[in-house]
């Protein structure tokens, strides 16, 4: 019989790549949960990361590349997780369960990291942050749409009109939420505001 091979496999240039980009993210919100966004410093990231500052820009381009790379998690999560779950809903109760997972999402970040990201969104206004073709609204639109087709949502808006309403609405939920520190309960509260919101579409 011949020897197995115990040599470890060697991972691509692009695997590695997306390894150290996902060891940077995860480093950075760790310290910026721990210190706070403005006191991170870039050199503090790369030093328990064990990369170079020149690394960090190549992945994240720079402090606020933390928080935009956040929202893609999100996102990533939206459409992997989330969307396939609940997309054949077509009822006012599946959406509110949508904006529910979004609750759950910012109750896991922590309302500390949250403001930043609100602050974040205020200095640095990327295309991404503000598309609502992003995976997480075009989910959410894409699930009105469904409920106006079934004749469960009325049409007297459009899809796009409605979901871009909810989603505001949930941010002055979580604004709030980080306001007061964490302390309310924002599953609770978004589907009460959220819901009464819809029951004004309801057919």
């Amino acid at each position: 019989m011949g020897r197995a091979n115990t040599e470890p496999q060697k991972i691509s240039r692009k695997e590695q790549a997306e390894q150290t980009k996902e060891k940077l993210l995860s480093i950075s919100l760790k310290l910026v949960r721990k210190q706070g966004f403005d006191q991170v410093k870039i050199s503090d990231i790369c030093a328990e990361a064990g990369v170079s500052t020149g690394a960090f820009y190549h992945h994240l381009k720079n402090k606020a590349g933390i928080l935009v790379e956040g929202y893609a998690k999100c996102d990533a999560y939206f459409a992997d997780v989330v969307y396939p779950l609940l997309k054949n809903r077509c009822d006012a109760e599946g959406i509110l369960e949508y904006v529910e997972y979004q609750m759950i999402y910012a109750m896991d970040l922590g309302s500390q990291l949250c403001g930043q990201v609100y602050c974040a969104q205020l200095m640095e206004a990327s295309e991404f942050i503000l598309s609502n073709k992003r995976a997480r609204p075009a989910g959410l639109i894409s699930m009105v749409r469904n409920a106006q087709k079934q004749e469960v949502l009325s049409s007297k808006k459009s899809a796009e009109e409605i979901g871009d309403e909810i989603l505001v609405i949930c941010r002055g939920i979580l604004y709030s939420w980080c306001q007061m520190q964490g302390n309310c309960d924002i599953k609770k509260y978004a589907r009460e505001i959220i819901g009464t919101y819809l029951r004004s579409y309801e057919i």
